[in-house]
């Protein structure tokens, strides 16, 4: 079934907005400091110092859950967001 894609409102916007405030907070708290880091040899194979840092993965996380806010709340994909802004 396709439902009609109506503006979002007031309601809907701070709603979107507070999830994806805690999507953030729970992916910031997700991720340890000090970094997680690799150990210098995994099986007996030396392996490339990689580190996951809260700094990929806060951005990556509350990108794909914007998506299913979004969804969820039924934003139209062209959604222009800055005339809700506050100045």
């Amino acid at each position: 079934a396709q439902f009609a894609v109506l503006p979002p409102t007031n309601q809907a916007l701070w709603t979107a907005s507070l999830a994806l405030g805690f999507a953030g907070a729970f992916a910031d708290l997700a991720v340890p400091t000090p970094t997680l880091t690799l150990p210098k040899k995994v099986l007996g194979v030396r392996v490339p110092p990689f580190h996951i840092d809260d700094n990929f993965v806060v951005p990556v996380f509350s990108g794909m859950a914007c998506q299913y806010v979004f969804r969820y709340c039924n934003f139209p994909a062209d959604l222009e967001l800055a005339k809700f802004l506050l100045w």
